[in-house]
C-alpha cells in the first residue's frame, strides 16, 4: 500500500490492534474535519466514544468477515478505559478504519466512512 508517498509493506497481521485503532482514529477525525469543513462543534459531535459507538452499531451488520475479526480485536483491546462499552465499540470502529486504510482498500474505506456519517 502506498499513502502520502510512503510505501507500506508490513503484513497487517503484524500490526497491533492499538496501532490500527490509532491510525483509524486519525483517519476518522480527518475525514470528519474535511466533511464538515472544519466546523469544530460538528466534528466533536462525531469524533467521541459515545458517537463512534453508535456508528459502530449502525455499520456492524455491513462489515465483511475480515472486518468483523478486526472489530472484535478492537473491542477486546485492553486499556484503562476498556470497561466502558462505548469506548470498546469506538475502538472497534477505529480499528476497522485503520485496517482498511493500511490495506489500501480506499473504496471500502470510503464506503464505511460515508456510512458512518449517515447516523
Amino acid at each position: 500500500m502506498k499513502a502520502f508517498g510512503i510505501e507500506f509493506k508490513k503484513d497487517l497481521r503484524e500490526i497491533s490492534t492499538k496501532d490500527l485503532a490509532y491510525i483509524g482514529d486519525a483517519v476518522f477525525e480527518l475525514y470528519c474535519r474535511l466533511s464538515f469543513s472544519f466546523d469544530s462543534k460538528t466534528v466533536k459531535a462525531h469524533v467521541n466514544a459515545k458517537s463512534q459507538a453508535i456508528k459502530y452499531d449502525f455499520i456492524e451488520p455491513f462489515l465483511h468477515e475480515d472486518e468483523k475479526e478486526i472489530a472484535m480485536r478492537g473491542r477486546n483491546l485492553k486499556s484503562p478505559r476498556s470497561k466502558d462499552p462505548s469506548y470498546r465499540k469506538a475502538t472497534a470502529l477505529e480499528s476497522v478504519i485503520g485496517y482498511l486504510f493500511l490495506a489500501g482498500r480506499s473504496e471500502r474505506l470510503e464506503e464505511i466512512l460515508s456510512l458512518s456519517l449517515k447516523i
